[in-house]
């Protein structure tokens, strides 16, 4: 059953995303989480708005062991191990649709927040994301020297860049569809890990 402070938090963060956080009232908050707006019933659990988005953001930032599991797994199969972990990135950025609207419009003007949400979720997905690679290229006995990190960083980049446009305009403007991305962005890490200099 979800608690009236699950409730406003889960609402706060919608409307953030939808409208943005400046032009967000905590009445409206209040209204859509089924309180009486003008209340300040949201101040029983959030002290203001900038603390119900900090743990918005604790939020997320807690939850990632969960959607990036694929990532802490080897199976024999590489071509399996980076679909699942691909399929992981972009519906991580789909289950946090909200705060990923958050960062892109508006988590600027929280250069705490901001730099936070940059090195737990960004920077530590990507050190992730290249130990999975170069673990994956170990096993195969092809690992001699590719820039992982580098890699890495194309993949999330990538990632990050398809989900925000086909959020922006509700599909992706060039028509492929998330199967497609997915397939090729996996042919681009086996690409990048067949070809390391060993290999």
């Amino acid at each position: 059953m979800t608690t009236r402070r699950e409730r406003i938090l889960a609402e706060g963060m919608r409307l953030f995303g939808e409208r943005g956080y400046a032009a967000t009232s905590i009445a409206q908050i209040e209204e859509a989480a089924g309180l009486a707006p003008g209340s300040g019933s949201l101040y029983k659990h959030f002290k203001s708005k900038e603390e119900l988005l900090s743990a918005g953001l604790e939020q997320l930032l807690s939850s990632r062991g969960d959607t990036l599991a694929p990532l802490e797994q080897r199976p024999a199969d590489r071509g399996a191990a980076l679909d699942a972990a691909a399929r992981a990135g972009l519906q991580r950025m789909a289950q946090d649709r909200d705060l990923n609207r958050i960062l892109f419009r508006g988590l600027a003007a929280f250069p705490e927040l901001l730099a936070k949400f940059g090195e737990e979720e960004i920077a530590r997905t990507s050190r992730d994301t290249a130990d999975f690679l170069a673990g994956l290229a170990d096993a195969d006995g092809t690992d001699g020297g590719t820039d992982w990190e580098a890699l890495a960083t194309v993949l999330q980049g990538a990632t990050a860049h398809y989900w925000l446009l086909e959020d922006l305009f509700g599909e992706h403007p060039t028509g492929v569809s998330p199967e497609r991305f997915l397939t090729a962005l996996v042919g681009l890490a086996r690409a990048g890990i067949a070809a390391s200099p060993e290999a």
